[in-house]
């Protein structure tokens, strides 16, 4: 029985600083109740003020604050701030993102910049900030890609999106070599279409909800929490010997 709950013990974050960008609602809001749940003091971190409120009543335990990642300095006075209450950062969850969903042809330069200055550059901003801040002993950063970040199916063009969370594939990867000498694990968790006000318009459309299900071989969409077990899992010491991978978590979606 010891050794089943020393097993179980590998999957809990008990103590430790857990920052959740995008972490208002959907699959951020799903990491940060998990992330509670298995121990750690949370940070929510979202542009999104109503929705900081909503999730403040959801996770009243949480530490809430405004962020947009495209700030850089901004950034960096947040995660300076989290430090001087916490002490330091254990695990960041890049989860912020956006999208804008058009034709390469009718994107303007400045969609497409608005989306990667979210989507890949903010992450590797926070990632840099938060390693900044970890212990000695290292940390954890989990990165939400997308499965449209390996691959270039999808419901329609979304092009900027789908190089964004591509470019976050590849950084993952290269900043887990980069830092695997000061203990610092970076993974990633590439999502199939997930429940969340994210993709809201996708689920008022019965077409192409046919379409996902008959894309996907488990036929479904995924839920928040879905995702947030691997996100879970990815941060904790369960996965200590885990960097540089990307978890897909997309129903078979890329094993056809």
């Amino acid at each position: 029985m010891s050794d089943a709950n020393a097993g179980l013990r590998a999957f809990r974050v008990d103590g430790q600083v857990a920052v959740i960008t995008g972490g208002a609602q959907g699959i951020g809001l799903a990491c940060a109740e998990l992330m509670h749940e298995a121990g750690a003091a949370v940070v929510l971190l979202d542009c999104d003020t109503a929705a900081l409120d909503t999730a403040r009543q959801r996770l009243p335990q949480a530490q809430a604050q405004v962020l947009d990642v495209s700030d850089a300095a901004a950034v960096e006075h947040v995660f300076a701030d989290i430090a001087r209450i916490h002490g330091r950062v254990d695990i960041l969850v890049n989860n912020a993102g956006r999208s804008i969903r058009k034709p390469s042809h009718e994107l303007p330069l400045e969609d497409w910049d608005a989306v990667v200055a979210v989507n890949l550059t903010g992450a590797f901003v926070c990632a840099r900030a938060a390693a900044s801040h970890m212990p000695e002993r290292g940390g954890s950063i989990v990165n939400m890609a997308s499965m449209m970040g390996l691959s270039g199916g999808g419901l329609y063009p979304n092009v900027s999106y789908h190089a964004s969370k591509g470019g976050l594939v590849t950084m993952t990867r290269a900043l887990a070599v980069e830092w695997a000498p000061r203990g610092i694990r970076v993974n990633a968790v590439a999502p199939t279409w997930t429940r969340t006000q994210f993709i809201d318009p996708l689920t008022r459309s019965a077409e192409l909800m046919q379409r996902i299900r008959s894309a996907t071989p488990l036929q479904r969409m995924a839920e928040p929490q879905e995702v947030a077990s691997a996100v879970l899992f990815l941060a904790s010491p369960a996965a200590a010997m885990v960097t540089g991978a990307v978890l897909p978590v997309d129903g078979g979606f890329l094993a056809q």
